[in-house]
């Protein structure tokens, strides 16, 4: 029997009860997380690389091992997310953050070395990366669960645009904290940040302060494990995962490296790179607000695949070929302007993603969308460590300029060729009506 997508608990009508207890407060831990995962991306540019003699590449490979990490722990937190809650999951994740953002600080404070940060933030930021894998996976559940069909993607997409306000106020916010008291002491007031978050989360979130409706939601029967092999070979599982690999070497572009572009390739100074690096990042929240609505108005006389595929595929489509021209520009500001569209436009497809994961996963939603985000994240630890390589390498015959540019046309060649996908995945309501697959038969 195929698995099919959770039962929604009944609701108000409109936006309904689940979404304004539920979005907000996974708005305000995803924030948090991000802001925590790119702080030392800010930390990195700002003070580690110059104050350490680290080179691009070794900063890249700190980034990296979060990312891997992260990557690799992603399927055992969705089966955590699956058995235990997404409650259970997000509390797991603020109690690690809390204390490896904080041990991230201290290695500031007793390192001598470069060799010595290499290391310990290797170590740290390693660790710290698996507590962070059940952050998305359980965010998108909870929105499955608790929010009414017709609202989901607005909601992740508003869930995702809160990461985007997390990032964006590294920039400021914790380039502010360390040109006060260093780059140590920054991370030390971040995990500080972390510990109220968590225990705010856990407070609100608890089973007593749900409506009926919720609390039903959050005790559904015991899974049966021996049906997930049929759920992650079903084709759709698989092309959405690569897609949102092609989306996340691509995204992770302007997480570790804009800044950084804008600085040393454009040679802007380091505060107009801080607000460059901002302004983009606010643009692809936006576009993750935008895109959730188009999704979720799309006609209903277009078919479920149609409906489901357009707005995503379409925005990765975009979003490559803006950046593409944006790099063949010398103006910083050109290419300002069409960094900022291919990042809206590719904040655009977030709600789709997520939403699409879990419903396809069902009653293993927070799995799939495990498994999708380990696509996604598997490219993004490729991007942060290829592209500097790549750069240099171009470099030795085009010239610094033109090899970072040539390393960052790379990647929206990747996310264009990730558009096509979309159109290979057969949404939920298809899906429930195909035989199971089979071995014999391949992916369905």
């Amino acid at each position: 029997m195929p698995v099919k997508p959770d039962a929604m608990p009944p609701t108000q009508s409109g936006i309904d009860r689940g979404f304004w207890h539920t979005v907000p407060w996974l708005m305000l831990v995803v924030a948090c997380g991000h802001f925590n995962r790119i702080g030392i991306s800010v930390a990195g540019s700002e003070r580690i690389i110059p104050q350490y003699g680290l080179d691009p590449q070794q900063m890249g490979m700190i980034y990296s091992a979060f990312l891997l990490c992260y990557t690799v722990a992603m399927i055992p937190g969705g089966m955590l997310i699956d058995r235990y809650g997404a409650r259970a999951a997000l509390l797991v994740w603020g109690i690690g953050s809390t204390l490896f953002v904080a041990l991230s600080g201290g290695i500031g404070l007793i390192a001598a070395t470069g060799s010595t940060v290499l290391a310990g933030l290797l170590v740290v930021r390693s660790v710290l990366g698996v507590f962070n894998a059940p952050l998305h996976p359980a965010s998108a559940r909870m929105v499955y669960q608790y929010v009414r069909p017709e609202s989901k993607a607005l909601a992740n997409g508003l869930v995702t645009f809160a990461a985007c306000l997390g990032i964006a106020a590294t920039y400021k916010v914790l380039g502010g904290l360390i040109d006060r008291f260093d780059w140590p002491a920054a991370l030390l007031i971040s995990s500080a940040i972390t510990l109220a978050v968590t225990i705010v989360w856990g407070i609100v979130t608890r089973p007593a302060r749900l409506g009926r409706a919720q609390r039903a939601a959050a005790h559904e029967q015991p899974l049966d494990w021996s049906a997930l092999a049929t759920v992650l070979r079903r084709k759709s599982v698989v092309f959405i995962t690569l897609s949102y690999f092609a989306m996340g070497y691509f995204q992770y572009v302007f997480f570790y490296w804009i800044e950084y572009f804008f600085e040393t390739v454009q040679h802007e100074s380091r505060e107009t790179a801080r607000d460059y690096s901002t302004g983009v990042t606010l643009a692809m929240g936006v576009g993750m607000i935008v895109g959730g609505l188009l999704t979720d108005r799309m006609p209903r006389r277009f078919s479920p695949r149609l409906r489901g595929a357009l707005v995503p595929a379409l925005s990765m489509l975009s979003s490559g070929l803006v950046f593409e021209l944006g790099l063949l520009s010398e103006n910083p500001r050109t290419t300002l302007l069409a960094f900022g569209l291919a990042a809206a436009c590719i904040g655009a497809c977030e709600g789709s993603f997520w939403t699409m994961s879990v419903g396809l996963g069902g009653r293993f939603g927070g799995v799939v969308a495990a498994l999708m985000n380990t696509g996604g994240n598997a490219g993004g630890t490729l991007s942060p460590w290829i592209l500097p390589v790549l750069g240099v390498e171009f470099a030795e015959h085009y010239g610094t300029d033109v090899g970072w540019r040539l390393s960052l046309a790379v990647a929206g060649i990747v996310v264009m060729l990730g558009a096509a996908l979309w159109f290979g995945i057969s949404p939920p309501e298809e899906i429930a009506a195909t035989p199971a697959p089979d071995f014999e038969n391949g992916l369905l």
